[in-house]
């Protein structure tokens, strides 16, 4: 799926959606699930919406923004992130449990603040920093467990809880070379919670 084709299906779908439309589920275009999350360089708590799709539906897209506080600075920060999920196994304990024991996911944040950059100011010198400061790509790895419920009119709906351990660019970046740096210096996890509405 080109970013293209992604941007134009949420606008689509938002205008499906605010003009209440009956055949958008039907269409795709309404989000497959929601979430809340903590960590995983999305800010201390974040929320979003994201779409299963594929074989299985083993590729998901979700997109979140999440709240920096404010920390030394003059005032909190939004996260915006867009991430890739691959799920490759979804095994059914029974009718209630699923599991699913590998998720492997690469995304990107950004963080809406004029003091992080795309291209180097001038006030450094050339090749200062290697990596803009206003972008992030991510990687992580984790495990989900599923618990399933019959939801309004009795539609198939489940509750997912999750977690992921996981790294950026920079960090990796400062592990070579550095032998000062453990694992958990690098690693960042992410717990969280999903509504999955069907």
């Amino acid at each position: 799926m080109s970013m293209r084709s992604f941007i134009s299906k949420i606008a689509v779908g938002a205008a499906i959606a605010a003009a209440g439309a009956p055949q958008a589920a039907a269409s795709g275009l309404i989000p497959s699930h929601t979430l809340l999350q903590s960590g995983g360089g999305m800010g201390i708590v974040s929320a979003g919406a994201g779409w299963s799709y594929g074989r299985g539906d083993k590729w998901e897209t979700d997109i979140s923004v999440g709240i920096v506080p404010k920390y030394d600075s003059n005032s909190c920060k939004a996260v915006l992130a867009l991430k890739e999920n691959f799920v490759p196994w979804n095994f059914r304990i029974n009718d209630r449990f699923s599991f699913q024991p590998l998720t492997a996911s690469l995304y990107f944040t950004t963080i809406a603040s004029s003091r992080f950059w795309l291209k180097q100011p001038d006030r450094y010198a050339a090749g200062y920093y290697l990596l803009p400061t206003k972008i992030r790509t991510n990687i992580s790895i984790g495990e989900r467990f599923t618990w399933h419920f019959r939801g309004y009119r009795g539609r198939g709906q489940s509750l997912t809880a999750f977690y992921e351990f996981g790294s950026c660019d920079i960090y990796v970046l400062s592990a070579f070379g550095n032998s000062s740096l453990h694992v958990s210096d690098i690693l960042q996890l992410t717990i969280g919670l999903r509504f999955n509405f069907r």
